[in-house]
């Protein structure tokens, strides 16, 4: 069935009730005694700002929605602590005791007839290539420490891909990876063309006083800034919400309009939006920056060197030297919204430098300046804050880039509590997208995803640890978590899918279906599915994610696609992470191998199976999509491990008997999806240009 795009798009409209004004407004105390009308502009209304008042708002009950959202963290404390349980109760035993063999088996194995377990009789012969094949394993949560597992490491000597000599880089803690694949990698372009001119009318007894020189840009009218702003806001924001629209468009943008572009944190704040606004616009409806055997590139808007925005970053960049050491709220957001700019740009030492400095100002917000958490401000710097935190941790976790230490803050802090107002635009954006649910969830999976990688490292550091109760690893010791403690992992990773919202639910095996509520007794599914996505008119007739990546993607209003398409992809790969341990095993000591063992194997390679980050209309507008530096990566360990299921008899029994027909029914097609995702990066980023030539050997693929 033919169904026209626009249709679909259109057939997801928010409820009526959104035009009728944002549910949570609410006056403020001068304006309620008074019985008039407020205009809840913030820090102050327009009321209390003519008449020099004191303008305090009343903290809003919690409704439905918000107690939604406070509940899937607050359920996260008690994930948590069964976590923490695990980690006190590591057992030592792996497994039935088997004699260790004196050498690596090669790929030659017998395996028993079909039904039995899984319990190969290898035929024992040396290794050939002098690797040593029997290491203990060694939990490391970065993707391409997976290049340094033996078996891998003899994959690629025998493909000779040009770039990988080095393995002591890879094996090396901290940032030597990222700087090593970054080198040589030209800045970005000194693009001036913002034509300015100096500012002649009315300024602010403020700016007078300090004898700024500002100026404005003829380019910029309000009427541009107004769509730069808003297009940030209906993007970014929604993603990393750590920006307030109203506030911004009643004083930020008021100011720079008013008094021009000067040295002040108003006018570098404002030049950083509107420049991820031009890049969000032309980031997803901008030309490819190539197009490749018809197909056009999922990267849009100007080129590698001279991206889209670049001369609005330029212009903010040349002020932002004049707020650098400042450390308030206001420099903590110039700081990252520096950072995406950077990191939307593959630009991936820049994105991490600028998230330090973001997370550094942070720090000393929040532990020496004395804030009000209830009030507004409170609330936004806790959305700052967990910003910091959640980007922080990605980097650490995806590049090894070692952290600051913001995450011990956390309980300081608090989590936030989501019930500030919306102001209508943010409203009608959260009745279609549920961003604000999508956010909720991603700082608990985010939080798990942490707990989950530490549990792991626990484990293998006290199977190693030589005393005189726990016998040290040698070299025929797997050494690695055995399939109980991942098991009772994973099931934390189940709990935290139970408890998101109808609107955010969807079918394990189908992640690109649109949501389909799940029935439970919760609270979270008292509520039913929004029938505007629910409807036979979009879910039920198409998938929210298709494979055809040559038909023009259908454009969902407020990135919908890319909050859907990351919220599922992270669920996919935090299982893929946990599993991924018993790929090790298989692959370097598969005479200790257990049927439970195997179908540990068989849920790994089942949660590779089509990524909605990798199929459109998500990878077409790739520039939007969050947390860029990690994924080409992962697809690239995923990828070699997919190839090692062809080649290594081990891995290929596995998936002939466990993995089930789906698999094979899907597995080209992902393939497919990844190689695609990577080839199309490779011309704008260094990672995924590393990562093609790697796969170029392997996969024989051409230039």
């Amino acid at each position: 069935m033919n169904l026209d795009p626009t249709s679909i798009a259109s057939s997801l409209k928010p409820p009526a009730r959104a035009t009728q004004g944002a549910i949570a407004s609410q006056a403020c105390e001068t304006c309620r005694a008074r019985k008039q009308k407020c205009d809840e502009q913030r820090p102050k209304c327009g009321l209390c700002q003519k008449r020099t008042l004191e303008c305090r708002y009343r903290e809003p009950q919690p409704t439905k929605k918000d107690k939604t959202l406070v509940e899937i963290l607050d359920r996260l404390e008690s994930l948590e602590g069964k976590i923490d349980q695990i980690h006190g109760s590591v057992p030592t035993g792996f497994g039935p005791p088997q004699p260790a063999p004196t050498s690596q088996p090669s790929f030659s194995t017998d395996v028993d007839e079909p039904g039995s377990s899984l319990s190969p009789r290898l035929v024992q012969q040396p290794s050939s290539s002098g690797i040593e094949r029997s290491q203990p394993y060694r939990h490391a949560s970065a993707a391409h420490k997976m290049l340094t597992w033996p078996a891998i490491q003899q994959l690629l000597l025998q493909a000779s891909p040009p770039n990988i000599e080095d393995w002591k880089t890879l094996e090396q803690e901290g940032p030597a990876f990222i700087f090593q694949i970054q080198e040589g990698i030209p800045k970005l372009a000194l693009d001036d063309n913002l034509q300015d001119r100096p500012f002649a009318a009315i300024q602010s007894q403020a700016s007078r006083t300090a004898g700024e020189a500002r100026s404005i840009f003829p380019r910029l009218t309000r009427d541009i800034m107004h769509q730069l702003a808003t297009a940030y806001f209906d993007t970014f924001n929604l993603m990393y919400p750590f920006m307030d629209r109203q506030d911004f468009i009643s004083n930020t943008l008021k100011k720079v309009h008013a008094e021009g572009f000067g040295g002040d944190q108003a006018s570098v704040i404002a030049l950083l939006v509107f420049a991820l606004g031009e890049l969000a616009k032309e980031g997803s409806r901008g030309d490819p920056v190539e197009v490749y055997k018809g197909r056009p590139s999922g990267v849009r808007g100007g080129t590698a060197p001279k991206p889209p925005g670049l001369a609005l970053f330029n212009e903010a960049r040349k002020r932002i030297g004049f707020v650098l050491t400042d450390n308030d709220l206001e420099n903590v957001q110039i700081y990252s919204l520096a950072a995406l700019y950077c990191g939307c740009c593959s630009r991936h030492v820049d994105l991490w430098r600028l998230t330090v400095s973001a997370s550094l100002a942070c720090r000393v917000l929040v532990t020496c300046k004395p804030i009000n958490w209830n009030s507004a401000r409170g609330e936004l710097t806790k959305l700052v804050y967990w910003h910091c935190v959640i980007m922080e941790t990605a980097l650490h976790l995806e590049l090894d880039l070692p952290p600051t230490g913001i995450t011990g803050l956390e309980d300081q802090v608090g989590i936030p509590s989501f019930n500030s107002p919306f102001c209508q635009a943010d409203h009608h954006a959260n009745q279609f997208s549920h961003f604000e649910a999508h956010y909720a969830s991603q700082v608990a999976l985010r939080r798990l995803c942490t707990d989950l990688h530490q549990s792991i490292n626990n484990y293998c550091k006290h199977s190693t640890n030589n005393s005189s109760d726990t016998p040290s690893a040698s070299n025929d010791d797997y050494g690695g978590p055995e399939i109980g403690t991942l098991k009772n992992l994973v099931s934390q990773l189940g709990q935290w899918r139970g408890m998101l919202p109808p609107d955010l639910q969807w079918a394990e095996d189908d992640p690109t279906s649109f949501p389909t509520p799940k029935q439970a007794d919760s609270v979270y599914f008292n509520q039913p599915l929004d029938p505007n996505l629910s409807s036979d008119s979009a879910r039920s007739r198409m998938p929210l994610f298709l494979t055809d990546l040559d038909k023009e993607p259908i454009q969902y209003p407020y990135v919908y696609d890319i909050q859907v398409a990351l919220l599922r992809t992270r669920y996919y790969q935090v299982k893929y992470m946990v599993y991924r341990p018993f790929v090790y095993k298989a692959l370097h000591f598969s005479e200790q191998m257990t049927q439970e063992d195997a179908e540990g194997v068989a849920e790994c390679l089942r949660s590779c199976l089509k990524w909605p980050i990798t199929l459109s209309p998500t990878s077409r507008q790739k520039r939007l999509v969050p947390y860029l530096f990690c994924w080409s990566q992962n697809l690239l360990g995923i990828l070699l491990i997919i190839y090692m299921t062809r080649h290594n008899p081990m891995l290929s029994e596995i998936r002939a008997r466990l993995c089930g027909p789906r698999f094979e029914a899907e597995i080209d097609q992902t393939i497919e999806m990844m190689l695609d995702w990577i080839r199309d990066l490779k011309g704008t980023d260094s990672i995924a240009l590393w990562c093609w030539k790697i796969l170029q050997s392997v996969y024989q693929l051409e230039l």
